[in-house]
């Protein structure tokens, strides 16, 4: 392709290069820049790609960037390079979002598996479906790639090429809020947007709570998004429905105890799940789940949402979504001889705060808990998470997850400081904690295992050590 034919929506400002110059590919590191590439020279919180253009290599490249470069080569200046990025990617492979549904899931929790069950639920109604997202990226139900929670842009848009290749029709993928203000989906507009709620998280990246919030916000606009779907429960939830009311967007909200559009009423749950009935828009679904807790049926109901906007009916909904399936890691429950051992990937003050107060509601007996923070981030919310799991937990074992460059006894001291009183034990070593969590069980007990749910690494000092809490608890705990 052509760069001419690239920079027809980029906003170029200024060309010093070729304009029949034929692109090979797109890079952003400078050390991957082969001859016919692109290099996007993006400035990031601690680095500027056009420091790196005299590490290029190659003798035929072109350089996008904010500013003349210093160093003699072609190049092209735009006024915003991360959204030329993106807008190139999309003409480079072709717009390939325009080939099917889009659907984006944004939110602090709920993005994941909202995101598999739209999926699901659309693939039991006769779609083809994509998943692009935190636990991998599939096609018709196969995995075929694991990367960033919503990938880069080169990499989104090729993903997506793949599957209109293959005939999907539908993609459900999670838009996080890095990459909403990274625009890393420039060019995707979204036919159907779904917002979640909006806790604390982040706060590492993001200067203030206020700030992320108005990220998230600005998503749901005419320019990104042709119709929204919203949970009327949550307050920023509620903002965006006024705003998108004002802006003239299409927006629908849900949930179970506003007023909303689509509502959930006499929903019940025990240990073998949650039933609700729901009313889309005064269509009726009757659900009986598997799933457990009531964040699923916030999660459903988004979903079953979506779906009845693409015109699946209440009668098949009720079907396809009693069929829906847990995503691993999402509240993952396993069992040995003395009671339930569940793994979740709760990493956040409200995410941990569900978690423990559904497999409270579920416990017979004492529910012991085993989690920790990341480290070299926000370092506010671990206080407040140590705190909901002492008023959750009998025991609470507090533990290293993804340490990175940080001390983890500095973190589990940050964790420990909001627990006075509480019953509580500290190991540094996370195969160490759910070892002793396991041993520590009775008859009726049930350990939640909270921060990972299916990684399969731990984050320490630049290394990822493999590990795994599914084989720690088949192995200590003979979880099955």
């Amino acid at each position: 392709m052509r760069l001419k034919e690239l920079l027809a929506d980029a906003g170029a400002a200024v060309v010093c290069a070729d304009e029949d110059f034929e692109v090979r590919s797109l890079k952003i590191h400078s050390a991957e820049v082969e001859d016919g590439d692109l290099f996007f020279c993006m400035k990031g919180v601690r680095d500027d790609g056009n420091a790196h253009l005299g590490e290029v290599r190659a003798k035929s490249f072109v350089a996008v960037t904010e500013r003349a470069p210093e160093t003699d080569c072609a190049y092209v200046i735009v006024k915003d390079v991360r959204k030329a990025y993106a807008l190139m990617s999309s003409a480079f492979w072709g717009h390939p979002a325009e080939g099917m549904k889009f659907i984006a899931v944004t939110g602090t929790n709920g993005k994941t598996s909202t995101a598999h069950y739209i999926a699901s639920i659309l693939s039991r109604a006769g779609y083809t479906a994509g998943i692009i997202g935190t636990e991998g990226h599939y096609i018709d139900g196969e995995k075929v790639g694991m990367s960033l929670t919503t990938p880069d842009s080169f990499e989104l848009n090729e993903l997506l090429f793949k599957m209109r290749a293959r005939g999907v029709d539908v993609v459900a993928a999670e838009v996080s809020a890095h990459a909403i203000a990274l625009r890393k989906t420039a060019g995707i507009k979204a036919d159907i947007a779904v917002f979640t709620n909006l806790t604390r998280d982040h706060l590492d990246y993001f200067r203030t709570f206020e700030e992320y919030k108005a990220v998230k916000m600005s998503y749901f606009t005419p320019e990104h998004v042709k119709r929204a779907v919203v949970n009327a429960d949550d307050p920023c939830g509620r903002e965006i429905l006024a705003a998108a009311e004002r802006a003239g967007l299409p927006a629908v909200g849900y949930g179970l105890y506003s007023p909303a559009d689509s509502f959930a009423v006499n929903v019940t749950e025990d240990m073998d799940g949650v039933r609700f009935v729901a009313n889309l828009s005064d269509d009726i679904a009757e659900v009986r789940s598997r799933l457990m807790g009531e964040f699923n049926v916030y999660n459903l109901l988004a979903a079953m949402t979506v779906a009845h906007e693409l015109g699946v009916s209440g009668e098949q909904l009720s079907h396809a979504a009693s069929h829906v399936k847990g995503v691993k890691g999402r509240f993952s429950i396993l069992r040995n001889d003395r009671g339930s051992i569940v793994i979740d990937y709760a990493h956040t003050p409200d995410g941990l705060e569900n978690l423990l107060r559904t497999a409270r509601s579920l416990t017979k007996s004492r529910l012991i808990t085993v989690f920790g923070c990341g480290g070299d981030r926000d370092r506010g919310k671990r206080g407040e998470m140590g705190k909901i799991a002492a008023r959750y937990s009998d025991l609470s074992v507090v533990t290293s997850d993804n340490p990175r460059f940080e001390d983890p006894s500095r973190i589990i001291a940050d964790i420990t400081a909001g627990m006075a009183g509480a019953d509580f034990r500290t190991f540094p070593d996370r195969t160490e904690a759910v070892a002793y969590a396991l041993s520590e069980m009775a008859e009726g007990d049930t350990v939640v295992i909270a921060g990972k749910g299916s990684e399969e690494y731990l984050d320490i000092r630049g290394r990822k050590v493999p590990y795994s809490d599914f084989d720690v608890a088949r192995r200590w705990g003979q979880a099955r």
